[in-house]
């Protein structure tokens, strides 16, 4: 963290608590020195406003689920909370490492209101911003699994923009988590969740609070552990090739090489032959003529092993009657040390620069050779063989894992304070300062090898003490590329019938080749808030007028560093390790590794200077309106921006109430999509058959702007006789949406066929790095994509409108209290227009509700989502049943019938054409035992008692891990103790 930077602000801090709240202090004790501040226990502020006394039925539609509603819902995780919301659309927070939009964001949670992104909405902690996913692609959200949820008393879920109010980043809504104010005691929770075909997640917290005279200190540590799930645990997690091609490759261990000189299966040219491996269909792959078909799949996880750690201090000290302070601490800690993935990604580059096998050759004295032509009946001795269709780790798994997986590690740690300074300057005058300072750093990498290394270890120079010139002597290793290298499938236990034995790769070299690619990253932040509120002298039949209006100032520095000297494109921009002949040209930051890209040294700021203004008018004791305006500045090519809000409550009766909103909101780029640096993601490119090929996303510093929007809501509450209903109907039009360009339709405008013959003449094809580096009409095709250049634009105009429902009703049965509840979102229409990119159409605009969007934003829009639930309380036992209904969609990807969804040389599949609904059950108990001494209860759950599987889907894990639940039934146990 930038400690001049935090000096400089602690500084600025004191200078404004002395010019603004201290000259003050002396006059406010000697004028109400004897005024109760009781009084201000008793008033809150509800999300959505800083005007004190908004009731919960206020003008803006404000959701609230206390603590003891989350305890008795069996909630014990913010992932959990954040999916079971119908208003929510795609979350981060199971493993989804195959799309771009979660990819660098593991271990991570957000929350998506209205299928917006979770870029646009905000998310607080006690009314302040909270800690944010640094990063520039899918970052910029609040990281919910920061959030320490054994310490809250509720959260405020506010489903209307409030830029207004908050700035930047509130387009759809607000998400607020507030903690528990007072506490004192101890409590103690746990929880175990047993489920098939993991060890279990468990969860444990303590807190502890006390009032020790005029202070309240609260403070809580708590750990979260989450079991690794395999995919190959769940029947749609690893499904046939011919069933759900997008989980396999065309690129594999046992592969296919060309052999000059020897003869082979496939003459390709005189003297030269593709010869396929042995072994593919012995070891699990499928063989598709001169293919191995392979999937990583089986490598890979459900769900992750992680650990989560969170540490929560709070004070509030009452200084005066009049002058209070709130200071709060978070730690939170992320570890996923082994994360499964691939045994080895194949090679897009290499000593031949961008082309299908990197153009890696094999020395003929290589010990794997022999066997090799021996197995296979190959005539004479090779010349030379090339690498073509192959990765160096496939079937045989990677020889440092048990399972044969690769391991990815992500590790993340941050911090957070926030402390708040408020004085009463009168009855009818308040003000508050606060500071908010964070840091979040995050260190992550892959199993990336090495192309230099790799060409050098199949000419026998490899390994970490090679000291001469000579193959295989003075400690140099040979890499062995072929089947007969390893024993086994080791995910599979499949003997391999080809394994020579002495033929092994060390783990040695293993570990010499791969090298763990990817960046260490930090973002500080600093916001300040100064705030005055209160009530004019000014009644117009309904109560005095209130009014808030203030200035924020944030600062944010982000800073990305490459892990090690391989992954450092400044150091090693061309495919060749310390190579520079590339700079200037198309190969320029492809990397030394032979698939994943580099990082740049990169160091970012971004100052935003805001000021607001609030004020609630009673016109009468049933009518009410509000207005809101926010002005914040940028700077540079963001420029500023002015967002009014206005909001109006009327009680026509003391049954009903109406409710209705509307204002502009807007959110503006970070900082990192505003720089010249690029970053780079894989994506499985429908041009490219499936294939994952490298898309590169570049900072876009001249004419990338903010997005805006305009909202409005319009609703209705019903309270009578124990029957509590709300309706709304919503409305979000935006346009100028921050978003990169679509790599996809990049791809796809292209090579239109997928595999097919590439478009030469496409406007787009300059975007796109062939094998070779140039496009040759009549002969290039998607399979010789390497990369694709994206940037940060603001994109196309999106409308979505929808309803909201909820219901509650409550009534007493005999001794005991029975609710029954229910809460649902209906999106009505969600329409994104025509991308057009440098005055060409790129992709035609489209309704994305009902559909999957597995491969473009928003993601996966279903029509209903919703939960109900039914309660029964008596003498300290509760009994729940909850269910929960997400709607079915259909995969756009698929055309009409009766053409297939995909076609392979097996045949035709539908598999994830209709997504189907989802529908869980959960029961949860919980007793209050009979105990004088102090409070226990027990708990137990069965979540998804039917055990319903997540719906199939056309992705490599065979579900939608943005909206599924991989885990089946869940057996639960857990205990709650307080004293």
């Amino acid at each position: 963290m930038n400690k001049s930077f935090l000096r400089r602000t602690s500084a600025l801090t004191a200078a404004i608590l002395s010019s603004t709240l201290l000259p003050n202090l002396a006059y406010a004790q000697d004028a109400q020195g004897d005024q109760d501040s009781a009084e201000n226990d008793q008033v809150i502020v509800v999300t959505g406003s800083f005007i004190r006394g908004t009731p919960e039925d206020a003008a803006q539609p404000v959701d609230t689920f206390t603590s003891e509603e989350l305890d008795t819902a069996g909630v014990s995780s913010a992932l959990e909370f954040i999916k079971d919301l119908p208003q929510v659309g795609s979350v981060l927070g199971d493993t989804n490492q195959f799309s771009t939009t979660a990819q660098g964001n593991q271990g991570l949670g957000s929350i998506n209101l209205r299928g917006l992104g979770p870029q646009r909405t905000l998310v607080l902690f006690n009314g302040r911003r909270t800690l944010t996913a640094p990063g520039a692609v899918g970052g910029g959200f609040g990281d919910t699994n920061s959030i320490p949820l054994f310490a809250l008393d509720r959260i405020e879920i506010l489903k209307d923009g409030a830029a207004a109010t908050y700035g930047s980043d509130a387009i759809a809504g607000v998400a607020n988590f507030v903690t528990k104010k007072g506490f004192e005691g101890v409590e103690m929770k746990g929880d175990y969740e047993f489920i098939n075909g993991s060890d279990g997640n468990w969860t444990t917290s303590i807190l502890a609070g006390g009032t020790f005279g005029d202070i309240n200190i609260l403070a809580g540590f708590g750990w979260q552990h989450r079991s690794e799930l395999p995919s190959t645990e769940r029947s749609y997690g690893f499904q046939p090739y011919d069933v759900n091609p997008s989980a396999w490759s065309a690129l594999a261990t046992p592969g296919t090489f060309t052999v000059v000189g020897a003869g082979g299966a496939v003459p390709i040219a005189p003297g030269v032959a593709l010869q396929p491996d042995r072994g593919c269909n012995e070891l699990g792959g499928v063989a598709d003529g001169v293919l191995c078909r392979f999937s990583f799949i089986p490598f890979d996880n459900l769900v992750e092993e992680t650990d989560r750690y969170q540490a929560y201090v709070q004070a509030d000290v009452d200084l005066s009657d009049t002058f209070r302070f709130h200071g709060e601490f978070t730690y939170a800690k992320t570890d996923l040390d082994s994360i499964g993935t691939s045994p080895g990604y194949p090679p897009l580059q290499g000593p031949g620069g961008a082309q299908l096998g990197g153009g890696f050759t094999v020395s003929p004295n290589n010990p794997g050779v022999a066997p090799f032509v021996a197995q296979n009946g190959l005539t004479g001795t090779p010349a030379a063989i090339g690498v073509f269709l192959w990765r160096p780790f496939g079937w045989l798994g990677n020889p440092t894992d048990e399972r044969g997986s690769g391991r990815q590690f992500v590790n993340s740690e941050a911090f957070r304070f926030s402390g708040t300074f408020e004085k009463d300057f009168s009855d009818s005058v308040r003000g508050q300062f606060s500071l908010t300072m964070m840091n979040f750093e995050r260190r992550g990498g892959s199993p990336g090898i090495v192309g230099s290394r790799l060409q050098s270890a199949l000419n026998g120079l490899g390994g970490p003490n090679c000291t001469g010139t000579t193959p295989g002597a003075n400690g140099c290793l040979w890499f062995n590329p072929f089947s007969n290298a390893g024993p086994r499938n080791p995910v599979f236990d499949l003997t391999n019938p080809f394994y020579v034995p002495g033929a092994e790769n060390s783990p040695e070299l293993v570990r010499w080749l791969q090298i763990p690619n990817g960046n260490d990253q930090s973002e500080d932040t600093v916001v300040a808030d100064l705030i005055f509120s209160g009530e004019l002298g000014l009644d117009l039949g309904g109560g005095a007028v209130g009014w808030a209006a203030g200035a924020q100032y944030r600062k944010t520095k982000f800073n990305n560093k490459p892990l090690n000297e391989f992954g450092n494109l400044d150091l090693n921009p061309c495919p060749v390790l310390g190579d520079q002949s590339c700079v200037g040209g198309a190969l320029e930051g492809a990397g030394s590794f032979i698939f994943l890209g580099g990082q740049r040294n990169v160091s970012l700021s971004q100052d935003v200077k805001a000021l607001f203004a609030e004020v609630a008018v009673p016109i009468s004791d049933t009518f009410e309106i509000t207005a809101a305006a926010r002005f914040e500045s940028y700077g540079g090519s963001i420029g500023s921006t002015f967002n009014p809000k206005g909001s109006a409550r009327w009680e026509p009766t003391d049954w009903l109430v109406l409710r209705g909103s509307v204002g502009t909101t807007f959110r503006a780029p970070l900082a990192s999509q505003v720089s010249t640096n690029a970053v780079t993601s894989l994506a499985g490119l429908t041009a490219a058959s499936g294939n994952f090929k490298a898309v590169d996303i570049a900072g876009n510093p001249t004419t990338l702007g903010p997005e805006t929007a305009f909202t409005y809501n319009v609703g209705a509450i019903v309270d009578f006789g124990g029957f509590n209903f709300s309706v709304d109907y919503w409305s979000f039009d935006f346009e100028d949406e921050i978003t990169t360009t679509d790599g996809q339709a990049i791809a796809s405008s292209v090579v239109p066929v997928p595999g097919g013959l590439a478009n030469c003449a496409s406007p787009f094809a300059g975007l796109i790095t062939f094998d070779g580096g140039a496009c040759v009409q009549g002969t290039t095709t998607g399979l010789n994509i390497s990369r694709v250049f994206t940037q940060w634009v603001n994109g196309p105009k999106t409308k979505t409108t929808g309803l909201d429902f909820a219901a509650t009703y409550t009534m007493d049965v005999g001794t005991g209290v029975l609710t029954l509840g229910a809460n649902a979102s209906h999106i009505l229409t969600y329409n994104v227009g025509d991308f057009n990119l440098n005055g060409n159409l790129l992709r035609d605009g489209f309704s994305a509700v009902g559909l999957a969007n597995l491969d473009r934003n928003p993601g996966t829009i279903a029509p209903w989502r919703g939960n109900a639930y039914v309660n029964f309380n008596i003498s300290g036992f509760n009994a729940r049943y909850g269910v929960k209904y997400v709607d079915g969609v259909r995969d756009e990807r698929c055309p009409a019938l009766p053409a297939p969804c995909a076609t392979t040389s097996f045949g035709d599949t539908n598999f994830g054409r209709n997504i189907a609904s989802y529908t869980q059950h959960d029961l949860h108990l919980a007793y209050d035992l009979p105990i004088q001494a102090f409070d226990a209860q027990l708990q137990f759950s069965v979540e998804n008692f039917t055990n319903a599987d997540a719906p199939s889907a056309r992705v490599q894990l065979g579900y939608n891990p943005f909206t599924g639940n991989p885990l089946g039934r869940i057996w639960r146990l857990g205990a709650k103790v307080g004293f």
